[in-house]
């Protein structure tokens, strides 16, 4: 039976009624997501991980490895991985490269020609930052595709599961419509851009051909170096780009007329807010039984796009008032803002609110543990100097 009460009266104008509801809506998607989210396991966060035995992470590879004489050795920093590439005769996996500065993804870059360098699903910041001729093409759902190349690693595999990003560039070997490309350069590494790490991982890697191309892939060289950074390196000095170096000229002139004549529209409609009214209130029912059900309806209709895009749209809502941004604000100013605010690449943010959607339970649970991560990290007070002043 639904519960009632008597009803009572408030005033309050509509305007603010309408506002605060769309912000319940908001935080009610975002409750019932992350309700979604802590039943699956804790164990499944350390995605990619070589010593990881659960469905996401790479403990089978690690191992086929080994019993193929190519031993894996993960290190968690670049210095670390440079050292030990330096001698040559080894490849490199890069699972999270946006976590990487562009300091640390040059040096990776300019490894000696006897060294392989392998990033897994690199984004626009991060091939900026490498300074190759690689772009990113289009972005699709992960699915079996034909080789369609000369590869020898992946002719030899077959069809594979791929998807994610797709691209393209000048002299590059495009396989598997441009979800894998292998870029070979003169005196440096030779760099590989895989474009969703699905074959990597333990859930399908005996599926199709994806064992076959994986081991192919990493097994170039007599040793294997995974280089497992799990989160952002600060960054460099020097390193950090303002929005005037990622716009075209004409951007900026552009925005500035735009703002003009959306002040001068909003001083023309702009209207004062009406008498408060009066409206009943009465109790419905609880909102635990609202956000169950709704938890229970994205569950079973595994949506985790819209999951996705509710978490994101909800850390974008807390986090622009912050930075003094709008909703109509680019995504490059958004990222660029927040990383100069918290510290973290702008490639990195950039992944995790603009990036492609999870395709699994997993990647849901790093999203949103990145994004209240992110969201701390901007959101935290100024350090407060001895004389009771931020700093």
């Amino acid at each position: 039976m639904i519960p009632t009460a008597t009803p009572v009266t408030s005033t309050r104008s509509p305007w603010r009624f309408r506002t605060g509801f769309g912000v319940f809506l908001l935080v009610l998607v975002a409750i019932a997501t992350w309700l979604l989210a802590s039943t699956q396991s804790t164990g499944q966060r350390a995605a990619l991980d070589p010593d990881a035995a659960h469905p996401g992470g790479s403990r089978a590879l690690a191992v086929l490895l080994g019993n193929h004489d190519h031993p894996v050795a993960k290190v968690t920093t670049t210095d670390d991985a440079v050292r030990r590439a330096a001698a040559g005769d080894v490849t490199v996996v890069v699972p999270f490269p946006y976590n990487l500065g562009g300091e640390s993804l040059r040096r990776l870059a300019d490894l000696p020609a006897t060294v392989r360098v392998v990033f897994v699903q690199p984004d626009a910041f991060t091939l900026d930052d490498l300074k190759v001729d690689v772009q990113i093409d289009t972005a699709g759902i992960v699915d079996t595709v034909d080789p369609g190349c000369s590869l020898p690693e992946a002719a030899s595999a077959g069809n594979a599961q791929l998807g994610g990003y797709a691209y393209t560039g000048d002299g590059v070997t495009s396989c598997y419509d441009g979800h894998l490309i292998v870029l070979d350069r003169p005196s440096t590494a030779e760099l590989v851009f895989l474009g969703s790490p699905d074959p990597l991982t333990n859930e399908v890697l005996a599926e199709n051909g994806n064992a076959a191309l994986s081991l192919g892939l990493l097994s170039a060289h007599r040793d294997v170096i995974w280089l497992q950074r799990n989160a952002p390196e600060p960054i460099a000095e020097g390193e950090a780009r303002s929005l005037s170096d990622l716009l075209p000229r004409w951007i900026p002139t552009t925005l500035w007329m735009l703002a003009a004549a959306g002040l001068l529209a909003a001083f023309w409609q702009g209207r004062r807010l009406s008498a408060p009214v009066a409206e009943p209130l009465p109790v419905i029912v609880r909102s635990t039984e609202t956000v169950e059900g709704r938890a229970r309806l994205y569950r079973r209709a595994k949506a985790r796009p819209e999951a996705a895009e509710a978490l994101r749209g909800a850390a974008l809502a807390r986090l622009r008032p912050v930075l003094g941004l709008s909703a109509q604000s680019d995504p490059r100013e958004v990222c660029e803002a927040i990383a100069e605010r918290s510290g973290w690449p702008a490639a990195a943010v950039g992944q995790h609110l603009y990036g492609p959607p999870p395709t699994d339970d997993q990647g849901l649970v790093v999203l949103a543990d990145a994004l209240d991560a992110l969201t701390a990290a901007v959101l935290k007070p100024p350090p407060v100097s001895d004389e009771g002043k931020p700093s």
